[in-house]
């Protein structure tokens, strides 16, 4: 009659549990990464929302930083905000506008004409956003 488990079942049952073990630690640390990289990505659309301004439009092809932009509308004294804003850098460019004629029927004379383009913003996360006009 047997007491126990041998010494087989139990190394078998330790490879089968460290196995397990190590699948749920590498899912864990996947949703981790995952979760930082949605916070950043989140903090870099706040982030863009400063390049947003008409003032942007005069930036085309350069790079500038945050402060930059907002330094001539905002009364900003506190240095560390101003040392924040500068450390904010993207690369601007924007496309050439393009009308699009909307008409009723397709041919016909078009009713109105509206105009977009498109600000890119590069930098660790870049963006794409489309005016229209």
């Amino acid at each position: 009659m047997r007491r126990g488990f041998t010494l087989i079942e139990v190394i078998m049952s330790v490879i089968i549990v460290s196995i397990v073990v190590m699948g749920a630690m590498k899912l864990q640390d996947r949703n981790r990464e995952m979760a930082i990289y949605i916070q950043q990505r989140g903090s870099s659309e706040l982030d863009n929302s400063i390049f947003l301004t008409a003032k942007v439009y005069r930036y085309d092809k350069s790079e500038k930083d945050a402060y930059e932009l907002v330094r001539d509308e905002f009364n900003i004294k506190d240095d560390n905000s101003k040392e924040t804003l500068k450390k904010i850098i993207k690369k601007i460019n924007i496309t050439e506008d393009k009308n699009i004629p909307i008409s009723i029927e397709e041919g016909s004379e078009p009713i109105f004409t509206f105009y977009t383009n498109e600000v890119l913003l590069k930098g660790k996360y870049p963006a794409r956003y489309y005016n229209f006009r």
